[in-house]
């Protein structure tokens, strides 16, 4: 089984380098694929660098984080998405490109597969979501030595969404700002990479020796590090539901009792200082939506994936699925973009 994993966006690494490790190990042959503006190359990694390339090596399957991937490509379409928050706009909307979606727990999958009876045209399989592979939640003393901090000082991850409508980081930068002078706290800022570039300025013009602006695409490292976690409606408070420790949320659509959720910029050092001193409080609830979300804590959701591909080509069920819709001016667009 040769499989081609298909990139579009830096962060998309973290989530398949776990997928290629499973499947070497597995002893099947893995390529990559990454559109020109990705930038981010490993020497492990091996890619192709034309469609010629890609219909040389003739893919089984095409593993994709992202939303679309070209249909002209042969092999199984698997799409694995690029994070565990599903309850933004269009996160159900069925491109018609993908013939197998692997979710990562029950909720993202009950849902799916009410749209897989309606549509016909695609399967789904729980397998857990890859990127979780990789965590370590006893790491977190081995992870503030790795940046340099061995002071008891308490680090807080922040960690907005890019999109205009739901991103935090405006309205928080006037109490982030004033909260990084006056407490002894660590500040770890990871910013979106299609985040406002004005606003990352904003932020990135009040650097003291307390503030780090993590720049690595992989999250991984700074999430292990951290005691506490500040976002909005970013997947990334999902992802940090495995460590049980504090998140506190800027105007979160769903899911709000996670943690501490802000209608109020004022209210930040308060949210931070309860958050700090009853750790605790909310940990029934994130069990609950990491129960949901994703109950995998055994590291072998990549393992899974590269099972549950082998056993759809084996049994050739999507051989019998519906024909896909035909959106003729969608595939002109993306056969446009890769020819």
């Amino acid at each position: 089984m040769k499989l081609l994993l298909f990139v579009t966006k830096p962060y998309s690494f973290s989530i398949l380098e776990p997928v290629q490790d499973a499947a070497e190990q597995s002893g099947f042959p893995v390529r990559w694929f990454m559109t020109s503006s990705i930038k981010t190359i490993s020497p492990a990694m091996k890619f192709l660098s034309s469609i010629d390339d890609v219909t040389k090596y003739e893919p089984d399957a095409v593993i994709v984080p992202g939303n679309v991937v070209p249909h002209f490509w042969p092999g199984l379409k698997v799409q694995i998405f690029h994070g565990l928050g599903e309850e933004k706009r269009g996160h159900y909307r069925i491109t018609g490109f993908f013939d197998l979606y692997c979710t990562p727990g029950p909720h993202m999958t009950n849902n799916f597969q009410a749209l897989s009876e309606k549509h016909g045209h695609f399967l789904v399989k729980e397998t857990g979501w890859p990127k979780l592979d990789t965590l370590n939640t006893s790491n977190q003393i081995q992870r503030k030595i790795f940046f340099g901090l061995q002071k008891d000082n308490p680090i807080i991850l922040y960690a907005p969404t890019f999109s205009p409508r739901y991103s935090s980081a405006p309205a928080l930068l006037s109490a982030i700002t004033r909260l990084c002078n006056v407490k002894p706290f660590h500040w770890f800022i990871k910013f979106h990479p299609l985040m406002n570039i004005n606003t990352i300025s904003k932020y990135k013009s009040i650097q003291k020796d307390n503030i780090k602006i993590i720049d690595d695409p992989d999250l991984i490292p700074a999430m292990e590090a951290s005691d506490i976690l500040i976002t909005d409606t970013s997947s990334v408070a999902y992802e940090y539901l495995i460590f049980d420790r504090p998140i506190i949320t800027y105007n979160a659509l769903t899911r709000k009792d996670k943690g501490i959720n802000l209608t109020n910029p004022d209210d930040l050092e308060n949210a931070i200082e309860v958050s700090l001193a009853s750790p605790k409080k909310f940990t029934s609830n994130r069990l609950l939506y990491l129960n949901q979300l994703h109950p995998y804590r055994d590291g072998k959701s990549s393992e899974r994936i590269i099972k549950t591909i082998q056993a759809v080509l084996d049994s050739k069920e999507h051989l019998y699925l519906k024909s896909k819709p035909k959106n003729w001016i969608r595939k002109f667009r993306i056969r446009r973009n890769f020819r």
